[in-house]
């Protein structure tokens, strides 16, 4: 019995070791993988069920990839190669941009700046038939003008003539060339030679605000204009509105005197102001032209943008600069411009990648545009034409020029490091910050969460912790980066035009609150903040003298300032109005008599008509809105028409005439641009007194108001 129970223990222990018989192992493919034969990646789902859009379904559970140690190490490793072949992903160029409120929606930017691979993007991949489809679609928005525009086949006649001649050559009266108007059929370009300083003139000092044209490129098509021109050949319109812009642009320039650049001796200083308002309407009717032809192209586009910038800081943002705007934005959805990045529209062997970088600086220069003017006065405030979502374009990439020359791709540099897009990069963040703005502010601001405001307020702080240290404007920061900006010296102006945007901004964020401070404690947040950035942009425009910049030094930085200083005065009345009981009585109105002389010196030197419309707009505002102001005794304040009599304070007719006087002769550059304007705001001390004293007494819906008919009437 012993020996048979140890055979049968040795059989049974044999039977269990036995190496040949193994378990049955659960399949651990998918069921379309094993019945087609087809090597499965084990995961749920596969890829090759995710590529034929079918279910995954299989017996097995997907076990979980084994984590290697150095896992961590090779993803940063791989991370590094993909910034140097693609440029930088989005955490690193949207840095500053994402959303300081942890609990809100991260900004659209934050997922469209470089292509990441994506798990569903292999769910609809490009194919031919998508392709077919896409381009019968493009040909059915394309088709051909149903008529032809009355202007004739032939077009305008283009020629060249001195610049110094040009307001005489078409024959019309002084009047007529002083506001630029002339026979739509004949337009008058400079010399070649005058034609490459005006080109010079224009890299060097207004190239900088908006880089939306490569140099050599526009260098390359000017020469090929003036080649067709001298051969007596048709030249493209869009060429020649884009040149036109350009020659308008440096021309103004010049005849403020604004960089110098020893050109003085080439164009008097009149001929180029008369040349430059020529050159301008010129561009706008050349453009009109290509509108009307149905012929829209990159370049007009980019002459749209530069005489926009040039009528922006002459006009103010007036209905035709608005026009203007509107039209860039048709020209580049047009153009497609918006779908720049579409997985459809990868670069094949013969593309430009030059091109295709301006094509996007382009795009996000309008994109930026539109969303800084969603804040800023005027009727478009609260609205944008551009929805992050509806475009799929990657951020322009902080490089120099010459880089986009020698690599391919280039190879973003670090935000810390000074480029010629530094400044588009932060444009753009605070751009989008103001979209943020436009998104959660009601045009009612009383239908706002106060902690809302709070947090969008919070992303203008940041914005301003994180500029790098060139873009920062205080004492520390200029300091430490003297040596960028001697060797970028177009920096200069550009943190402060930075500066003064973000700070403006910030504060229309803060004005529906600001009045309301004294019936309500709780935005006393509003109050400080919006003081501070009043400052702040007086302060910027103290720096701004002391460094004696010449860009843009006696014609367009005046209208780069002025509607900041005039907010910011603004700011300052009101707090001085309604906020009575915060003592030093004397020092809150020598800061008002500061900013009020800081706005007449920044009005009155190029544009003296702009300082008396600017006075006129308001007085007239508050004759509008009836200010109700009690008389201080022993004083007699002057009745404002109408059918109720309510005292006013009034300017002096003499002084401040109602409309704009407009001579029957053509105007002189030099009193106009260089006279001495204490004679056109003498009594504004007087009016801000009055302003000062008796506002209070204004109900605060009509303040509201007030402020939204500033802002129109401005633009």
């Amino acid at each position: 019995m012993s020996v048979n129970g140890q055979k049968t223990h040795t059989h049974t222990h044999t039977h269990t070791a036995n190496p040949l018989k193994r378990p049955r192992q659960e399949p651990v493919s998918c069921h379309f993988c094993r019945s087609k034969k087809l090597k499965c990646n084990r995961q749920r789902p596969c890829s090759n069920c995710t590529a034929r859009g079918l279910a995954c379904n299989g017996n097995g559970q997907a076990q979980p990839a084994s984590v290697d140690v150095n896992h961590d190490s090779i993803l940063t490793r791989l991370k590094r190669l993909e910034d140097m072949v693609l440029g930088p992903g989005p955490s690193q160029l949207q840095h500053g941009l994402s959303v300081l409120n942890q609990t809100s929606q991260p900004s659209p930017l934050l997922t469209q700046s470089r292509p990441t691979p994506s798990p569903m993007a292999c769910l609809s991949p490009a194919s031919e038939y998508e392709e077919a489809v896409q381009s019968l679609e493009n040909m059915g928005a394309r088709e051909e003008p149903w008529f032809s525009p009355s202007s004739g086949g032939a077009g305008p006649d283009f020629r060249i003539s001195p610049t110094r001649q040009i307001p005489d050559a078409y024959g019309v009266g002084q009047t007529q060339a002083a506001h630029g108007q002339q026979d739509s059929r004949c337009f008058f370009l400079p010399p070649k030679e005058e034609a490459d300083l005006l080109m010079d003139h224009y890299t060097s000092y207004i190239d900088a605000l908006q880089h939306v044209i490569y140099i050599p490129h526009v260098r390359t098509l000017m020469a090929s204009v003036y080649s067709q021109l001298e051969q007596g050949l048709p030249a493209v319109h869009s060429h020649i509105a884009l040149v036109l812009s350009i020659f308008a642009s440096s021309a103004v320039l010049i005849a403020g005197n604004a960089g110098g650049g020893g050109l003085q001796h080439r164009f008097e200083p009149s001929a180029a102001y008369q040349a430059s308002k020529i050159w301008a309407n010129a561009t706008l009717e050349v453009l009109d032209l290509c509108r009307r032809r149905a012929s829209g192209s990159l370049e007009d586009a980019q002459a749209s943008i530069i005489i926009g910038f040039l009528l922006y800081h002459m006009e103010g943002f007036s209905v035709r600069v608005r026009f203007l705007f509107t039209g860039a934005v048709a020209v580049a959805r047009d153009l497609c411009l918006h779908r720049i990045d579409m997985p459809s529209n990868q670069p094949s062997h013969s593309s430009n990648p030059i091109h295709t970088e301006i094509k996007r600086r382009v795009w996000w220069h309008i994109v930026a545009t539109d969303w800084l003017l969603s804040l800023n006065g005027g009727p478009q405030e609260g609205t944008y034409l551009v929805q992050p979502r509806h475009m799929r374009v990657n951020l322009p990439r902080n490089v120099e020029d010459e880089d986009l020359v020698h690599d391919d791709p280039p190879i973003d540099r670090p935000l810390s490091e000074p480029t010629t897009m530094s400044y588009y990069i932060q444009r753009l963040k605070l751009a989008d910050i103001c979209r943020s703005v436009v998104d959660v502010m009601p045009l009612c601001s009383f239908l706002i969460d106060y902690q809302d405001v709070i947090a969008l307020d919070r992303k203008f702080e940041d914005f301003f912790d994180n500029l790098p240290i060139f873009l920062k404007t205080d004492d520390k920061s200029r300091l430490e980066s003297e040596a960028i900006m001697r060797k970028h010296p177009h920096m200069r102006i550009q943190r402060y035009i930075l500066g003064t945007m973000g700070l403006i901004r910030r504060c229309k964020l803060h004005q529906p609150f600001l009045i309301r401070r004294p019936t309500e404690g709780h935005y006393n947040y509003s109050r400080n903040v919006s003081l501070q950035c009043a400052r702040s942009v007086l302060g910027l425009k103290r720096l701004l003298d002391a460094e004696h910049v010449s860009t843009l030094n006696a014609t367009i930085r005046p209208g780069v300032l002025a509607y900041p200083i005039f907010m910011a005065t603004i700011v300052l009345v009101m707090d001085l109005c309604f906020n009575r009981n915060e003592g030093d009585d004397a020092a809150r109105n020598a800061e008002v008599r500061d900013a009020c002389k800081a706005l007449e010196d920044c009005l009155s030197p190029s544009q003296p008509h702009v300082a008396h419309d600017t006075l006129n707009s308001l007085m007239d505002t508050l004759r509008k809105h009836k200010v109700k102001l009690h008389n201080p005794p022993g004083d007699t304040v002057q009745k404002a028409p109408g059918p109720e009599s309510v005292a006013m304070p009034q300017p002096p007719k003499e002084e401040l005439p109602s409309t704009r006087h407009v001579s029957n002769g053509p105007p002189n550059p030099q009193s106009r641009l260089y006279d001495n304007p204490q004679n056109v705001l003498s009594d504004f001390d007087e009016i801000w007194k009055q302003y000062v004293e008796y506002g209070p007494n204004m109900d605060m819906p009509d303040w509201d108001s007030l402020f939204n008919d500033l802002d129109s009437r401005l633009f």
